[in-house]
């Protein structure tokens, strides 16, 4: 059965040249799994010089999600590319082994109903602020935050 749980901005972060947006959300009460929300800030550079197989054109903005769930806690590493498609990486980290991420995306699976509304909240802002405008507004786009 559906449960809210709890999503939260955690911060703007700046790695090499890019700004990404942190999220978090909890199965159950508060965020708790700092450790790996640590480890997954360290993984950013790598995982952000991935690129896909149609357009890797992108502006350097993209919002990351961890996701501390049932299974393990998810980190989803997402960046508009082409202006407006969504590159998307999933990796699963064990609650056993912190440092440790398995990428589980690229055979079909997609992010969950709650990374979704994450995930909205930066299709809509991205629309409005970037794609909308003459001159795109990332400063406006990047201090459109989602919490719940």
């Amino acid at each position: 059965m559906y449960q809210p749980r709890k999503i939260a901005f955690q911060e703007l972060h700046h790695c090499d040249d890019w700004w990404i947006k942190i999220y978090t959300i909890a199965k159950q009460g508060d965020f708790d799994q700092f450790g790996i929300y640590g480890h997954a800030k360290d993984k950013l550079p790598t995982w952000l010089a991935m690129e896909n197989s149609f357009d890797a054109s992108h502006d350097h903005m993209a919002f990351l999600i961890v996701h501390a769930g049932t299974e393990g806690v998810f980190s989803i590493i997402n960046w508009w590319v082409g202006t407006n498609m969504l590159n998307t990486h999933v990796f699963i980290t064990e609650y056993e082994n912190p440092s440790q991420f398995r990428k589980i995306s690229g055979d079909g699976l997609a992010p969950c109903i709650w990374e979704m509304e994450v995930i909205n909240h930066e299709r809509i802002a991205w629309t409005e602020q970037v794609l909308k405008k003459s001159e795109p507004d990332y400063q406006t786009y990047l201090n459109s935050i989602f919490s719940r």
